[in-house]
């Protein structure tokens, strides 16, 4: 659930598609059996509300946030050329990133990541500026990296 929150409001990624998708369905579809389960194992609906109240909480916020909308967010960003690398961190980079929407192509933003492993990382910023970089020690690079492959 917490993986789910920190990616909804893109603060942590990963690049591992499988497992988002795993996350996001299983928010989607895990709560409406643990409802179901829950009022027929208790028929006393004064026994442990707390039980009863979580899943019902995570089904009006998943009806609020829009199924439609957390099923399109199932696809990673995949980093297409890496612009800027700070030189004090090498995990500390200015990407160029792009993600399958489907029918409506490519969306891209430029996004200041830090790199916690190869495959995790936080967003600090997705909207990358040069004047938001002025004093700090970056080596500009360019290196083409081409995740999604595009030719």
């Amino acid at each position: 659930m917490s993986l789910f929150l920190l990616d909804i409001f893109d603060l942590f990624q990963t690049k591992i598609g499988f497992l988002k998708s795993i996350i996001y369905y299983g928010i989607l579809i895990l709560p409406i059996p643990l409802v179901i389960l829950e009022f027929k194992a208790n028929r006393y609906l004064s026994e442990p509300i707390l039980r009863k109240g979580i899943p019902i909480l995570t089904i009006i916020g998943l009806i609020y946030l829009n199924p439609l909308k957390i099923l399109f967010h199932t696809q990673t960003w995949k980093t297409q050329t890496v612009e800027l690398i700070n030189k004090n961190s090498g995990n500390h980079k200015v990407e160029l990133q792009m993600k399958d929407i489907g029918a409506l192509g490519y969306a891209k933003r430029n996004a200041e990541v830090y790199y916690l492993t190869k495959y995790f990382y936080f967003v600090l910023s997705e909207n990358y500026d040069d004047r938001n970089f002025i004093g700090t020690d970056w080596k500009r690079i360019d290196e083409n990296i081409n995740e999604i492959g595009l030719k």
